[in-house]
């Protein structure tokens, strides 16, 4: 089993659901172990980009759950801009059944089915 450090981006304000189900059926489903560093505050004041900077340095990887308004979320923009210019990998994750778009400038995006989330994580794990 590998070991992840994932953070995970999310419409702080709209998705807290998605972010509490994608752990909570992580624990049952993942085969790797999830570790837990996404903020718990909104966007935007300094300190917060400061921690978000500091969190993001130091995973592995960037899961974005896309919801309904994450393309329009200034916390998920400033995230996932950090998480490029340091070179991290990003993955989208969209529920199933749901027409969501996600970023149009982050082109990896997946169906939440924990078979296709846990293919594309260890792809990811053999090549760090």
């Amino acid at each position: 089993m590998s070991y992840l450090r994932i953070f995970v981006s999310f419409e702080f304000d709209k998705d807290n659901d998605l972010r509490n189900n994608f752990y909570r059926q992580g624990k049952e489903h993942s085969a790797h172990i999830i570790h837990d560093s996404s903020l718990r505050q909104s966007y935007p004041s300094e300190e917060w980009k400061a921690r978000a900077r500091y969190a993001i340095r130091g995973c592995d990887v960037v899961v974005v759950l896309v919801g309904t308004d994450t393309h329009n979320a200034p916390g998920v923009r400033t995230e996932t801009e950090m998480a490029r210019q340091m070179g991290k990998p990003i993955l989208q994750v969209v529920p199933q059944g749901r027409p969501y778009q996600g970023l149009p400038y982050i082109e990896e995006r997946v169906r939440w089915r924990w078979t296709t989330i846990n293919r594309r994580l260890h792809e990811i794990a053999r090549c760090l």
